[in-house]
């Protein structure tokens, strides 16, 4: 029976307070188990009711967005319409014989998924399809730079990306964002494969690993 789809996704924001600043771009990718990308999606976003949008200047100036620019693009759609948007999207690549259906993936991703319940999809909605144990990049990292297995000064998207020598797309942008996140991943989880092949073992198991 398959796993889990991987559910990579990134936002970019009006600020950090998800019941106080507007979501303004969110993006979705979804891969299978042995990371084959099955679809994306890439919304641009906007509060119904423009006098509830809520967009700090400093938040601006990180994500380069041009606010005017975002509200006249014709792609730029109300909340409740990149909910049904993404409802359909995630029950299109529901996985066959399985309750839930995605593990979110993402660079400190609690984040974005504060932003994504408060402002996009209900937690009901989202629960039927996304698991409660995300995988979060950030924290392998710190987890990782605690046991002295990776330089403290990493952190930052853009750090992990050089460090594993991965392609670097337009940091800031919730899409490019997401792909790079997506490599520092595979990245990460790859290290850490050829470290358990090589210490090797029949099962190769933490527990084998530790008694040996």
């Amino acid at each position: 029976m398959a796993n889990c789809n991987y559910l990579f996704c990134d936002c970019e924001t009006g600020g950090t307070d998800p019941k106080v600043h507007s979501l303004l771009t969110t993006y979705f990718i979804v891969l299978d188990e042995n990371f084959n990308m099955l679809d994306e999606l890439d919304l641009k976003l906007k509060p119904s009711d423009l006098s509830k949008l809520n967009v700090h200047p400093e938040a601006l100036e990180v994500t380069g967005i041009n606010l005017e620019n975002h509200l006249k693009d014709p792609q730029t759609i109300t909340y409740e319409e990149g909910c049904v948007q993404l409802t359909l999207f995630l029950d299109k690549y529901k996985v066959k014989g399985k309750r839930i259906h995605y593990r979110l993936c993402g660079q400190n991703v609690e984040f974005d998924k504060n932003f994504i319940l408060a402002q996009l999809i209900s937690d009901q909605t989202w629960n039927k399809y996304v698991n409660n144990k995300p995988l979060d990049t950030l924290r392998i990292v710190t987890f990782l730079q605690d046991i002295g297995f990776l330089p403290t000064e990493l952190g930052r998207l853009e750090s992990l990306d050089d460090y594993f020598g991965l392609p670097k797309g337009e940091t800031h942008t919730a899409k490019d964002d997401t792909k790079m996140t997506v490599d520092v991943y595979k990245s990460l989880r790859k290290m850490i494969m050829d470290l358990k092949n090589n210490i090797g073992g029949t099962n190769n198991s933490i527990l084998e690993i530790i008694e040996r």
